[in-house]
């Protein structure tokens, strides 16, 4: 009797141990070590610094006047105009007219990735945490891409989408994304860029929404976080291989259901509506700790890692992922996420 008794205690432990390696290796998405590229191109930290430099006296004096000459999305469509030909997608909500501001660079393939990321709109909007290190982050990255547009396997989006305070419907993401799908345009990746400049090394700056996440994560807030739905878990491992590949910058990964609120947000989340992958890019800054000395501050070194990361992931699509392999395990992760809720 104790015998078996034994044996069942151990039979639930060894199954609870599984499904806990199970849960593990699909949150986390452990890497096997990445061989490191020393060859990336050169990003400038300068253009970095100027550009939140200029965003931030722009929305200084929207703030103080609505005459000025100069919106953000003027900015970005100048600044476009000079590595290629950028559209403005217009689009209305109840608040009034906002801009999503386009630029394509690379080979005029259907296919494409989209990276993107909302500006802040002022007047006319409510204030809300500003972009302005990922607007930096995409602007520098279009400029690299645009000189190194030879090595593009395939067309590359950027979309800087005009904030206009609304979720889903409302959003800038929202028209861009049904308008690719209105059109069957393929999208390999959506990469949605957020807050990316603040991080900090000291132990104890990095704070979770849920208390099991500080087993699995680091205490330190000095990594860039991606995450996304279970469903593009194969997605998600293919751009956290490519970030891996950039020296000295320190990757995590979350992949859950996408009704989680560790990957729930609005950008990404309408390219989920309309049947794309999607990842969100950030550095987690409302849960980094601030504190004394060791207050965040911008790191212009780790911007400048995340567009060579962006670079990476882009050159690396030579190789097509949509192989039956990746499909079968996509199925078997998108019935997992159902069963979560997802």
């Amino acid at each position: 009797m104790l015998d078996r008794m034994i044996a069942r205690l151990l039979d639930w432990l060894i199954a609870t141990l599984i499904v806990c390696l199970l849960l593990w290796f699909f949150i986390t998405q452990p890497l096997l070590p990445t061989a490191v590229s020393n060859d990336l191109p050169e990003v400038s930290e300068t253009n970095l610094r100027n550009h939140l430099t200029n965003l931030k006296n722009i929305e200084s004096t929207r703030e103080v006047s609505k005459s000025t000459s100069l919106t953000a999305d003027d900015y970005i469509f100048n600044y476009f105009s000079r590595l290629g030909e950028p559209s403005l997608q217009g689009f209305a909500t109840a608040t009034g007219r906002y801009n999503n501001v386009r630029l394509r660079l690379g080979p005029k393939t259907k296919e494409r990735i989209v990276i993107g990321v909302r500006y802040l709109v002022l007047p006319g909007a409510i204030k809300r945490q500003s972009n302005n290190s990922g607007l930096a982050v995409m602007l520098e990255t279009a400029r690299l891409f645009s000189k190194e547009v030879g090595e593009l396997p395939m067309s590359v989006e950027f979309v800087a989408y005009g904030d206009s305070n609304a979720d889903t419907a409302g959003a800038g993401s929202f028209h861009h994304a049904k308008a690719l799908s209105n059109a069957k345009i393929p999208v390999r990746v959506m990469l949605e860029l957020q807050s990316v400049g603040y991080y900090r090394k000291v132990s104890d700056s990095q704070s979770y929404p849920f208390s099991f996440m500080a087993v699995l994560y680091p205490d330190k807030g000095n990594f860039i976080a991606l995450s996304s739905r279970l469903n593009d878990f194969m997605k998600l491992r293919s751009v956290k291989h490519s970030f891996s590949s950039v020296p000295d910058l320190l990757v995590e990964s979350f992949s859950t259901p996408e009704n989680i609120s560790v990957v729930s947000g609005v950008d990404h989340i309408n390219y989920w509506l309309n049947d794309y992958s999607a990842i969100q890019i950030g550095d987690l800054l409302p849960l980094r700790v601030e504190g004394g000395e060791n207050e965040l501050v911008m790191d212009y070194e780790r911007m400048s890692q995340v567009v060579k990361a962006l670079y990476q992931v882009a050159v690396s699509q030579e190789v097509a992922t949509d192989n039956k392999n990746e499909g079968y395990f996509s199925g078997v992760v998108a019935g997992i996420s159902g069963f979560f809720g997802g």
